[in-house]
Formats: structure tokens, sequence, C-alpha cells
């Protein structure tokens, strides 16, 4: 059993998937659903090399594992984030198949060569700077918003990691389609399959999930819509399942 040091600030959280756990701290940028989904979406492959860029805790890479990833790499600025997920690797014993990266993944040409990837997956700041009320918390801002790393900056750094046919994974937010879109092929990326996210029946979209392949020809497969929330606001039966929890 892994002993966890809990430093001030700090909370361990039930991650439920092979009964692992994970550090967070409020003030910096604790994961949603999203990163939940993202981690769920691309089917990993034998002998997957995959990239996590900006892994906050590394929960999309732990999950990940649990899902049969052997080989991840990820990426994080943010000192005290990658601090987290360094302990957060070695208290549920991932360190070998998980590996973390303390830096700019903007810069991650210094260290890795260019196609060194088969799949990228990045849950990125939804917002660009000057758009809604950015939080007075550092860690949470950066994370919110395209403070470190802008959409276009996502995909020129994607393309530059994956092999020609590999993939990038992505969960955003509904209304940013056009420019997922627009942005991937600009970097030689083709949208494969999208999944639109509901908070519930009858609402608008509020995320999409996308796979794009580096290399490949237009054909997008759009499928059936995910919804979040049942009437009672309780989670829906698909959501619980890629929790990992039993349904009532």
């Amino acid at each position: 059993m892994a002993d966890w040091q809990l430093k001030e600030g700090e909370r361990l959280d039930d991650l439920v998937r092979d009964g692992m756990k994970l550090i967070q701290r409020p003030d910096q940028f604790c994961f949603s659903v999203d990163s939940v989904l993202l981690a769920h979406y691309p089917a990993i492959r034998p002998k997957e090399r995959i990239a996590d860029l900006g892994t906050g805790t590394g929960v999309i890479a732990l999950l990940m594992s649990a899902l049969g990833g052997r080989d991840i790499t990820v990426f994080e600025v943010n000192p005290v984030m990658a601090d987290l997920a360094r302990r957060n690797v070695a208290g549920n014993h991932r360190e070998d198949v998980i590996s973390v990266v303390e830096g700019d993944y903007r810069e991650a040409k210094k260290a890795f060569p260019s196609g060194s990837f088969s799949l990228v997956v990045v849950n990125p700041p939804y917002r660009e700077v000057g758009s809604g009320k950015m939080s007075g918390m550092k860690g949470v801002a950066s994370a919110s918003y395209e403070l470190n790393a802008t959409l276009e900056e996502v995909f020129h750094t994607s393309r530059y990691l994956l092999k020609y046919g590999g993939r990038l994974a992505m969960v955003h937010r509904a209304d940013r389609t056009a420019d997922l879109i627009a942005l991937g092929r600009k970097y030689g990326m083709e949208p494969k399959r999208m999944r639109f996210i509901y908070a519930r029946k009858g609402h608008t979209a509020v995320r999409v999930l996308m796979e794009w392949k580096y290399g490949s020809h237009p054909e997008l497969t759009v499928e059936p819509p995910l919804l979040l929330h049942n009437d009672d606001g309780s989670y829906t039966d698909e959501v619980l399942a890629i929790y990992g929890k039993e349904t009532p």
C-alpha cells in the first residue's frame, strides 16, 4: 500500500479505476469529468507511445494506464503540478509506465525527435486571454486560459510529436469546434471522430471530444451524443460506467 504524504492544502481523492488515488490542490486545478471522458475516448493500441500535454495532476495518464497504456510521457510546465504528477505516479506505482517531463511542451523538440509518439492527448485551457473572468489564483487561471500555450501552439506541437498516421485526441468547448477543425487541417491533421457532450437532454452541447489523424484523408464520423446527467441531476449510466462505478 502506498504511503501517501500530503502537504498543506492538499487532499487525496479516489480515482476508482484500479484502486488508484490522486493528490489534488484546490488552489491549483482539480480535474473534472472532461479529463475522465478524454482518457476513455481514444482506443489504446498495442505498443502505443502516448504523450499527454499539460498533464496537471497526471489524472489522464493514470486512467489511460488502467485502460492499457504502457508507454506514456506527460508534460507539465507548472512546477507545483509537475510535483503532484510525479507523486501521483509514484503513489499509484506507475513509474514503469508513466514518465513525467517538467517543462514547456512547446520545447519538446529539445528532448524528443519528431514523430516520437503515435498518440497525443490534451485537455487544453479552454478560454482565450481576454474572454470571461479570469481566476485570481495563478494555477487555476493558467489551466483555464491560454496563458502558457495557445490552441494553435497545441496543434503545432502535436504535429511535431506525432508520427505520420498518428492520432491527436482532445476535449474542448463545443462552441470552438470550427476552430478545432480549421487548426487541425492547417497542421495536416484531419478530424476523424467527433462526439458532442451535453449536460442533459434538450440542452445545447457544452463540450466536444475529437480525434484527428495526421496525414489522413477527409472523412469524419459524428458519433452519438453523450449525455452527462439525467433529469434529476444524477450521472447517466454511461458516465457512471466510464468512471468505473456501478449503476444504481
